[in-house]
């Protein structure tokens, strides 16, 4: 999974979520950000955490530019 521009670390970044023989993780490919994840329960939070942010983000924008505007 390709997790764009949702990097904690550098704000830019892309982030993959892989697995091996310790578990799940999920790292930056443009800085190298790695964060262990303990289950896919914390993989789903995370993603759902980052979608708000990001709504919430758009809609302050917006609001900012509707008042730019009058």
């Amino acid at each position: 999974m390709l997790k764009l521009k949702s990097c904690p670390k550098c704000k830019k970044g892309d982030v993959t979520l892989d697995r091996d023989y310790y578990g799940w993780y999920e790292y930056c490919i443009q800085c190298g950000y790695v964060h262990d994840l303990e289950n896919m329960v914390e993989i789903q939070q995370q993603s759902l955490k980052r979608e708000r942010r990001r709504k919430g983000e758009s809609q302050l924008k917006q609001m900012k530019v509707a008042s730019d505007g009058c």
